[in-house]
């Protein structure tokens, strides 16, 4: 096998060792135990490992480490970043080991980093918040709305065009009113047919909401089935490739002398 280990057995202790930590967290819907715990806890640090790593390999140290070498005067800027990210995580960690201290309050020096670590906190919820409401609003919303305004709802087209540009409508307007008219107090001092017809206008947003929601659930479990099924005819190929049945016959044979 020579100084290092062979590739055909590294394969098989990975597939051995994938499979047992995918049962570990798999027993995890049986009970909270502590294997299933550990077996979190490894899969989330080497979650975070893998994160850190691909971070310092694609942006640290291609871009911040590759233009300081180049010109550290131009590059300067690019510190800081880096410096919120450290004062990020020195007032994480001082956070996390002064719970496991009883202090009744906490010192000057303990506030004043609490402090400085709310900043790039702050920043980064307000960018990941700004990010998330010009996505929706470019990428939903917008298109959306206008593909409701160019729904080709004309007396002259088709029959089904006709039909799917009316429920568009319907459906598009009565979901908006349902997340935005409460009909017990907006429409309480306006005529009987009025209300009548808001409340009417709330139940089928309030049902297209809900088929929206059953949609995209059907969707997702869709998605994560044939996730599952991809993930299990994977393992079974790599069973198949490191010949896991012939190496547990053989220990069956060792084992009961067969």
């Amino acid at each position: 096998m020579g100084n290092g280990l062979s590739p055909e057995w590294v394969n098989t202790a990975g597939v051995w060792v994938g499979f047992m930590f995918t049962l570990l967290i798999f027993s995890a819907l049986f009970g909270d135990h502590l294997l299933a715990r550990f077996a979190q806890y490894v899969l989330v640090g080497a979650g975070l490992g893998y994160a850190a790593v691909v971070t310092w390999q694609s942006m640290l140290a291609l871009e911040f480490v590759a233009a300081l070498r180049a010109n550290p005067q131009a590059a300067s800027w690019e510190w800081t970043p880096l410096v919120l990210a450290a004062i990020l995580a020195i007032a994480g960690l001082e956070r996390i080991f002064a719970q496991g201290r009883p202090q009744p309050t906490a010192r000057r020096w303990q506030r004043a980093l609490r402090t400085l670590g709310a900043v790039p906190a702050l920043a980064l919820v307000a960018l990941g918040v700004a990010v998330a409401a010009v996505g929706a609003m470019q990428g939903t919303l917008a298109p959306q709305f206008l593909y409701t305004a160019r729904s080709s709802l004309q007396w002259g087209s088709e029959l089904t065009v006709f039909i799917s540009g009316a429920l568009t409508l319907l459906l598009t307007t009565a979901a908006l009113t349902f997340f935005v008219l409460d009909a017990d107090q907006h429409l309480r001092h306006q005529p009987g047919w009025v209300q009548r017809l808001g409340r009417g206008w709330v139940w089928i947003g309030q049902r297209a909401v809900w088929l929206a929601a059953g949609a995209l659930f059907a969707r997702l479990f869709a998605a994560r089935l044939t996730l599952f099924i991809a993930e299990l005819t994977r393992w079974l190929a790599q069973f198949q490739a490191a010949d896991i049945g012939a190496t547990l016959a053989e220990w069956w044979r060792m084992i009961t002398g067969a």
